[in-house]
């Protein structure tokens, strides 16, 4: 009689379970961006989560192969890291909502003057002439909820495309096929 083996993870498994790690790991960094200063979540610091995330989103991949005795096939792999990528980055986003509408609804504001404080510094550099300025900061002045909803959803959806384009890459180097696959073909 044989043993069932307990160690065994499923695909849904691992793309659950690196879905949320991934979520987790995204919202911790905005959370503590947000506690040592909410401008640095505007900036270029808000994009190292993403490298964390899409780093996640690979090890998962490869950790689908090693649980499948060292094979996965190419779709396999991209398959399973843009899953784990949507799903951390749906956690990301309805978060960024919670933070915006309900936790800190000020932050809108906050964003908005450290925008317009980027658009001072680019006007004094000469980098922007005074009508790029004025439609800056027209734009900026009417940010509203809405905008920040329609934002965050088509960020989430952009995010997603190139993710897409970056997991049919790496997955390249991941995907190992079965010798048998390619015998019956």
């Amino acid at each position: 009689m044989e043993e069932p083996e307990t160690n065994r993870l499923t695909p849904r498994d691992i793309i659950l379970r690196y879905g949320l790690i991934c979520g987790a790991l995204g919202i911790l960094f905005v959370a503590i961006l947000y506690m040592i200063d909410a401008g640095l979540m505007f900036g270029y610091y808000a994009y190292i989560g993403f490298i964390f995330t899409f780093g996640v989103a690979v090890i998962a991949a490869v950790k689908r192969r090693k649980h499948n005795d060292g094979i996965i096939s190419y779709g396999d792999a991209v398959t399973t890291s843009l899953a784990v990528f949507s799903i951390g980055q749906t956690m990301y986003t309805l978060f960024m909502i919670l933070l915006y509408f309900v936790i800190d609804p000020h932050l809108i504001d906050k964003m908005k003057s450290v925008q317009m404080d980027r658009m001072d510094r680019l006007m004094a550099n000469g980098t922007l002439n005074k009508v790029q300025y004025t439609a800056a900061q027209s734009s900026i002045e009417n940010m509203s909820g809405n905008t920040i909803l329609f934002y965050s959803i088509m960020g989430l959806i952009v995010m997603i495309i190139i993710s897409l384009l970056i997991f049919l890459l790496t997955s390249i180097f991941i995907k190992n096929e079965s010798p048998f696959k390619k015998e019956l073909n």
